[in-house]
This record gives C-alpha cells, sequence and structure tokens, in this order.
C-alpha cells in the first residue's frame, strides 16, 4: 500500500486532508462511521470501486466515476481491483460550503461526481495530466478556495464546529448541554446542525463519541470500562451498546479485527 498525504491549511476547518492511496492488489475493505465527508477521484482504469450506497435501494456506485460521500451512520464496505484514488477529505460543513446542498440530503447516501460539479471532466483531466501526487493536490487546494461560499452562517457554522470539539473534549458524561453552551433554541439548534452537520445534534454527539472511542480502543492498556469514560459514556454497557450501533459489531470484535489505521478494516 503506497500513501500520500497533504493538509491544505489555508482551507483549515472545512478540508481535513488531500490524500493519494494506490494498493496493487484486490481485496475488500470496511470503513466505520469516521464524521467526515470524501469526494473520490479513481486515477486508474482497472479501479473496480463496488461500494454500497446505504440506503433503501442499496445500489452500487458505477465503477470509474468520481463520487461524494456523504456522512455516514453504518460502515461503508467496499471491494476494488487495483485501487489508485485521488481523494479530499472534508469537515461535514464543507458539503453546504463547497457543494450549495444540506449535508442532510446525502447522509448515509452517495453522489455522483456530475451532479454536484458541473466541470468534473475538466477536473478528472487536470488530476490526470499532473506528474505528482503534490502537484495534483496543490491544483485541487487552489480549485476548493475559488468555490468556498463565504457567508456568515459558513463562519457561524465553523465556530460551532469547534464548540463541539471544545464540548467533547470533556472527560466524562457532560454535565452541561450542547444547547446550553451553543446557545440557540432548540428549533435553531436543529435546523442548523441538520444543514450544516447532517443529523440533529444529539445524533452528531453520539457519532463523535463512537469515533472517539474507535480511537481510544487502539490503546492495547485500555479497558473497555475506560475508553467508555473517557469517550463520553454513561459506563460499559452504554458504551457497547452505542458502539453497536455504529459499526454492527462490538468493541471487543473490533479489536480483533482493527488495522493500524482506526477505523479501517480489511476483509
Amino acid at each position: 500500500m503506497h500513501y500520500q498525504s497533504y493538509i491544505p491549511t489555508r482551507l483549515n476547518g472545512i478540508i481535513e486532508n488531500i490524500w493519494e492511496m494506490e494498493i496493487p492488489f484486490g481485496g475488500k475493505y470496511t470503513i466505520l462511521p469516521e464524521g467526515k465527508v470524501e469526494l473520490l477521484f479513481p486515477l486508474c482504469q482497472d479501479v473496480n470501486i463496488s461500494a454500497t450506497r446505504i440506503s433503501e435501494d442499496e445500489n452500487p456506485i458505477r465503477n470509474h466515476s468520481c463520487f461524494l460521500s456523504g456522512l455516514h451512520t453504518k460502515p461503508l464496505k467496499t471491494s476494488f481491483g487495483r485501487f489508485h484514488t485521488f481523494g479530499v477529505q472534508m469537515r461535514p460543513i464543507a458539503v453546504k460550503a463547497i457543494f450549495g446542498m444540506p449535508l442532510c440530503e446525502i447522509r448515509d447516501y452517495f453522489v455522483e461526481g456530475a451532479i454536484v460539479l458541473d466541470n468534473i471532466r475538466m477536473m478528472e483531466d487536470q488530476l490526470n495530466s499532473k506528474s505528482s501526487f503534490m502537484e495534483r493536490a496543490q491544483w485541487f487546494e487552489q480549485f476548493l478556495l475559488k468555490r468556498i461560499d463565504e457567508t456568515p452562517d459558513l463562519h457561524l457554522a465553523i465556530r460551532l464546529d469547534k464548540t463541539l470539539n471544545t464540548f467533547l473534549s470533556q472527560q466524562g458524561p457532560a454535565q452541561k448541554s450542547l444547547q446550553d453552551l451553543m446557545g440557540y433554541s432548540r428549533t435553531q439548534t436543529f435546523r442548523i446542525f441538520n444543514i450544516w452537520f447532517g443529523t440533529s445534534s444529539q445524533s452528531y454527539l453520539k457519532l463523535m463519541q463512537f469515533i472517539r472511542s474507535v480511537e481510544a480502543l487502539h490503546n492495547p492498556t485500555a479497558k473497555l470500562g475506560d475508553v467508555a469514560f473517557s469517550s463520553g459514556f454513561y459506563d460499559q454497557a452504554h458504551f457497547i451498546r452505542s458502539f453497536k450501533d455504529f459499526a454492527d459489531m462490538t468493541p471487543g470484535a473490533y479489536r480483533k479485527q482493527m488495522t493500524n489505521r482506526p477505523g479501517q478494516l480489511f476483509c
């Protein structure tokens, strides 16, 4: 496996990183919910991504096409032949800021790139014409900078994202509700979160707690009770139930299958 990553500092708070991964052999891959959204571009013609769209229909993504992966609350299962893909990992608020789409519309869903980007062919040509990952990453950084819709609502969303991280950094169960910390009414909180974070504030917090617990499970000396407390759960039983809701497996089963990359499993 060959992996490269670039952090675009001028898009801090919106874009996490721009990456490229190449795996010369086929396989199956499961990605647990990460609390991020991603724009993915296959870079080779024999890549065979058959990721399942998590919906009632469970339609597969068409091979060889760019697609935007929304906020997932269930494991994402993929299979591929040779894998060589260029990707942009983004904070949830990026979907509204860059593509003008409320994130709730693509929760547990995929959208093909041509639907959200009207110049997708030009972008694919540009990426394929660059001779190195760094050239691709820097070109795409410039492209994204031009697409950001600078609005007061965007800056509000960035502040809320930071508030969320502060709220989640508390040890043990929270003593104060997020709504009280934000200072918004229940209706305002629901509207803001649905548009920018794809779900209700409480559901989003549960997702973030799950993600923290996945990372904590990679500490080999941490007991389940310690992981539960540090991730904000009331007790170990609450932690196990919540973890299973998002991962379709228990924390113990995850530990038996985990790789060196939190939340990513080879089948």
